[in-house]
């Protein structure tokens, strides 16, 4: 009974309501003004959490002991023997490495903050660069205090040299503070981890099983008649085409010095903004972005002005004749008791500078307050992008360069101009219509043309990632504008794939996949597409192969997360003629792609969350804080853990798990998009607002198609009634 799959499905299912009970209590702790370390430490560092306050509920720990004991009973009594199932095995013993490690390595592990007197030579001649790399060097008079004693009252006698050497030492350095003249100090994290290496151990263990099951289980299997060379070429392209992108060169500054030669701004003359060199166009788009969520101005009556006016030309007159701009109504107001509070404009969104002028004294009061309220971060918002105009106005936003335009900056003008984003989905939402045609007419002709237009997308999509590597001098893979970009790729390179090389693909996927990438292309164009697409990153997310390793992974587990989703609507949609029954014990081929992508997800989700953890631990010092966008992923992988042990198990009908799989569409996307909009963790450059109401939008209609589907289904399966 401790080693059946339904006590596996069952620690599966507390695992995911302690990761989502844990993830609202951060973000409610967040909004309270407490330590979202608080929350962290009752749902993941406890075994017990207390509702209401008496009722002991198991917290994270508990259950992760209570799976080591059943995944232990499972390898002993439950899981089948043989060299072909030898990567079973070793993925479940690196499972129990994982959990047991992780507990054993909480108790003993120990933090530790620290600070030693640097001399004064040692801070002008040692960079932050040597400094991580060689954190003890020229510091004198080390004093370490454990984390909880913030008042420093018990000094922790640790041997230098010990420190020095390593494991199970980690230094992390935090920077230098002049404490006074002449004396300087260098601050320290100090963590005591034996354990440090398990999540390391596990990620080795669990990729080698999973790619041992794969060749010896899976692909063993010669029934299924699939192509063993053309795979592991595609596995080993996948690294390969991450190394290329991460092999690119990532120094995009500027080395010119600037001149004022404000006479001649067209869209590529190149200006210095906070360092870096940038075309003219890109710094006015961001600008005017900025000021109203727009690129272009749209004149009204009484401007000295008609039609619509670009960006560059916005900043032009701001700069050579700012009499004109002042009156233009380019700053966006989002709430109506701002608008009140300033005394501008009723039922007006947008107001001009000489509206804000009139009240910039109480701007000026409202901004200043240090208080949550969102009518407040409306008046800092309002009140930067008036300084933000005034600098633009006074010529000191940026400055001309005298230089001619080089090839990359013309190329990042050319690439906001050709706009093939909206081009893609344009060529995107044509081939879901053409598709969504050829189910009703079933033509060849129609076939093709929206497979042509598959590919196009697919093209297009390519050459944008080119353009944004060579521009940017970086992985273009750093971004959620660029995340989203790449999942629409995946689906559109997978669609395109299939027309070419499958002689029995399934006609009716083209239709739901189309219909995903024009959803995931028009988010990124219409809600995540900022002004200037090229703005300076920050320097954490330029610094790691990992890093791109982890987003190009995941996007590709994400990807198959949401394809598995898309191909259990065509599942339910059909009923019983793609389910598994006794004409056809494994299901239809649909039935099995479910399947597949569906495993396909949640094993590039795996990888890239452990990825993600290398990064991690090279950019912060840990490999796993239980932060809410790393819940966010492991939630992912817990559910697709969820329904392959329900499939594997029978613990549900076929159509049960095609039902509970249909969500996996919604569960990624709100695991991806849901858990920015709590503002909560260390992942701050991923938060994006304004997306709640088209995620909220997509989860009901897809719940609703989702219903829909069911229910024809079960009147489908209804026996006839006799008379």
């Amino acid at each position: 009974m401790m080693a059946s799959l339904k006590i596996s499905a069952i620690l599966l299912v507390a695992f995911l309501l302690l990761t989502f009970w844990g993830v609202l209590a951060q973000a409610n702790a967040e909004s309270l003004g407490a330590s979202v370390a608080v929350a962290t430490d009752r749902f993941f560092g406890s075994y017990f959490v207390w509702a209401l306050g008496y009722v002991p509920l198991p917290a994270f720990k508990a259950v992760a002991a209570f799976s080591v004991l059943h995944l232990i009973l499972c390898l002993a009594f439950r899981m089948p023997r043989g060299w072909r199932h030898s990567g079973l095995w070793l993925m479940h013993f690196a499972l129990i490495v994982l959990l047991l490690g992780s507990l054993v390595g909480s108790e003993v592990k120990r933090e530790y903050n620290g600070y030693a007197v640097v001399p004064a030579e040692i801070v002008g001649a040692v960079s932050p660069l040597q400094a991580e790399a060689a954190p003890l060097s020229g510091a004198r008079d080390l004093r370490l205090f454990r984390d909880d004693d913030s008042l420093g009252l018990a000094p922790v006698e640790i041997d230098e040299q010990e420190l020095k050497g390593g494991w199970p030492y980690f230094v992390q350095y935090r920077g230098f503070v002049e404490m006074a003249p002449g004396k300087n100090v260098a601050m320290y994290k100090v963590l005591y981890d034996p354990f440090h290496f398990v999540p390391y151990a596990f990620m080795v263990m669990f990729l080698l099983g999973a790619a041992l099951h794969y060749f010896v289980k899976v692909r063993g299997n010669k029934a299924h008649g699939v192509d063993r060379g053309s795979a592991v070429s595609a596995a080993k392209a996948m690294p390969l085409l991450a190394l290329l992108l991460a092999a690119l060169p990532m120094d995009a500054h500027a080395t010119a010095v600037p001149v004022p030669l404000w006479e001649a701004l067209h869209s590529d003359t190149p200006v210095l903004v906070d360092g870096v060199m940038r075309p003219f166009d890109s710094f006015a788009r961001g600008f005017l972005d900025d000021l109203s969520g727009r690129v272009t101005y749209k004149c009204q009556e009484g401007d000295s002005c008609t039609g619509k006016i670009p960006a560059v030309e916005i900043v032009r007159q701001a700069v050579l004749t700012p009499e004109k701009t002042h009156a233009y109504a380019m700053f966006k107001v989002l709430r109506g008791d701002v608008s009140e509070a300033l005394h501008l404009p009723p039922d007006s969104r947008y107001v001009s500078y000489v509206d804000l002028a009139l009240s910039r004294d109480l701007l000026d009061f409202y901004a200043s307050r240090n208080d949550d309220h969102p009518a407040t971060a409306e008046m800092k918002r309002l009140y930067g992008n008036v300084r933000l105009y005034e600098s633009v106005v006074s010529r000191s936003a940026f400055s001309v360069v005298n230089e001619k335009p080089n090839f990359r900056l013309s190329l990042e003008v050319l690439y906001h101009h050709v706009n093939l984003a909206l081009c893609g989905f344009v060529a995107a939402f044509l081939a879901c219509l053409l598709s969504a045609l050829n189910m009703i007419f079933r033509s060849r002709k129609l076939d093709v043309a929206a497979n042509v237009l598959c590919v196009a997308t697919a093209v297009m999509l390519t050459a944008m990632f080119a353009m944004r590597s060579y521009v940017a001098a970086r992985p273009p893979m750093s971004s959620l504008y660029e995340i989203v970009l790449l999942v629409a790729l995946l689906m559109m390179a997978f669609e395109s794939v299939a027309f070419f090389r499958c002689k029995n693909r399934t006609y009716a996927l083209i239709l739901p996949v189309t219909l995903m990438a024009a959803v995931l292309l028009f988010f990124a164009k219409f809600v995540l597409e900022p002004g200037d697409t090229f703005r300076p990153i920050p320097e954490v997310l330029n610094s790691s192969v990992f890093l791109t390793l982890h987003v190009f992974t995941i996007a590709l587990g994400f990807a198959g997360m949401i394809l598995s989703g898309v191909v259990s609507h065509l599942v339910l949609f059909r009923g019983n003629a793609a389910l598994p029954s006794p004409e056809q014990p494994k299901g239809s081929p649909l039935y099995a792609l479910m399947y597949g992508t569906l495993a396909f997800g949640g094993v590039f989700t795996i990888l890239g969350t452990l990825l993600g953890g290398v990064w991690a631990d090279f950019a912060w010092g840990r490999f796993w804080g239980f932060d809410p966008k790393e819940c966010g992923a492991l939630f992912v992988i817990l559910w697709a853990m969820l329904l392959l042990h329900l499939r594997a198990g029978r613990l549900v009908s076929p159509r049960g798990v095609a039902l509970l799989n249909a969500f996996s569409s919604i569960v990624t996307f709100l695991c991806w998009f849901g858990i920015n909009l709590l503002g909560v963790g260390l992942h701050s450059y991923g938060f994006q607002g304004g997306t709640a109401a088209w995620l909220i939008g997509f989860v009901v209609v897809d719940t609703l198609a989702i219903g829909v589907l069911q229910v024809r289904g079960s009147r489908l399966e209804a026996p006839a009634p006799t008379h």
